[in-house]
């Protein structure tokens, strides 16, 4: 058995290649920009059983990650492009759903650049998610008052079931600056990004002085064109109240010390039944790219995962 993991960043990588590719990695050799070459396999963060192993490190019946898991039932992988998932007892399926990327991407935007005070009020976009869920829950571990943001009133009702004080759909509340005001009426300490876009720059009117936005995604841009876009127009509005706003990405903090705190505090929350988490399951390698499509429609309910 195999799972992969299905993730908005994904549509980055499918985008046409530039007539001429700039150079594509960084000073940390991670790419910058990148597109999944024509007639191969998409790759996934995911996780699986070896049925064979050539390498004295793996022997059959071994459960192992990868960060690049072709979308494809059998893989052949070097032995240092997989990273072993000791024996927890916990089920295979965890580590690309509670204990997995985006979790951790949670906890890395909360705790590292968060940085949370208990009192602080926190909205979270895209709060049913995949990162937002989690996002929230440890908000209110933390002491926060959360507000959560979703796009249908069934997931209103989950976000408050896991704890937000308070919910907007933003399909639903008109004026996206006017509504937040109104549940936050003193304002926004923390913003959680999931989506970017009108949302961002509404939230942008609502911040308080020394404000700390995490831009975590744009899922409201991903997809459209450009150079036809507004873009942002309230940056000047933060000038003056000093606010902080900071991209997140998982991969540079992998195997780092905020990676291991991850791994003690969240496994010890699951255990104790203390987070809830909503995974979306997919069976079939044929409903991967559907599943990825329903990121962007609204379609999903939770975390994204196929099982093959």
């Amino acid at each position: 058995m195999c799972a992969i993991s299905i993730d908005p960043h994904l549509r980055l990588f499918i985008e046409e290649p530039p007539e001429k590719a700039p150079d594509t990695s960084d000073d940390a050799g991670l790419a910058t920009q990148f597109t999944f070459p024509l007639g191969q396999p998409i790759s996934s963060i995911g996780v699986g059983e070896v049925i064979a192993s050539a390498s004295p490190l793996f022997r059959a019946g071994d459960q192992i990650r990868a960060e690049y898991f072709p979308w494809e039932k059998y893989a052949v992988f070097p032995n240092t492009a997989i990273t072993p998932i000791r024996d927890t007892g916990r089920p295979l399926t965890d580590y690309v759903g509670v204990l997995g990327m985006a979790p951790f991407t949670a906890y890395l935007g909360l705790v590292d650049v968060g940085a949370p005070t208990a009192g602080e009020t926190l909205l979270v976009s895209a709060a049913s998610g995949a990162v937002g869920q989690i996002a929230v829950q440890l908000g209110k571990i933390r002491g926060l008052r959360v507000i959560g943001v979703v796009g249908s009133d069934e997931k209103a009702g989950y976000v408050k079931s896991i704890g937000a004080d308070a919910v907007l759909n933003y399909k639903t509340c008109g004026d996206y600056a006017s509504a937040i005001r109104k549940l936050a009426p003193k304002g926004i300490d923390i913003y959680f990004d999931n989506v970017g876009g009108d949302l961002l720059d509404a939230v942008l009117l609502n911040l308080n002085t020394r404000a700390r936005v995490i831009i975590c995604g744009s899922i409201a841009t991903y997809s459209s064109d450009k150079a036809k876009g507004a873009g942002i127009k309230n940056l000047d509005t933060i000038i003056t109240k000093e606010v902080t706003l900071k991209a997140i990405f998982y991969l540079p903090h992998m195997g780092t010390a905020i990676e291991k705190d991850f791994f003690q505090e969240m496994t010890a929350l699951v255990e104790q039944e203390k987070i809830k988490y909503k995974l979306d399951v997919r069976d079939g390698l044929e409903n991967a790219p559907q599943a990825l499509v329903d990121l962007f429609t609204g379609a999903n309910f939770g975390k994204v995962i196929v099982r093959a």
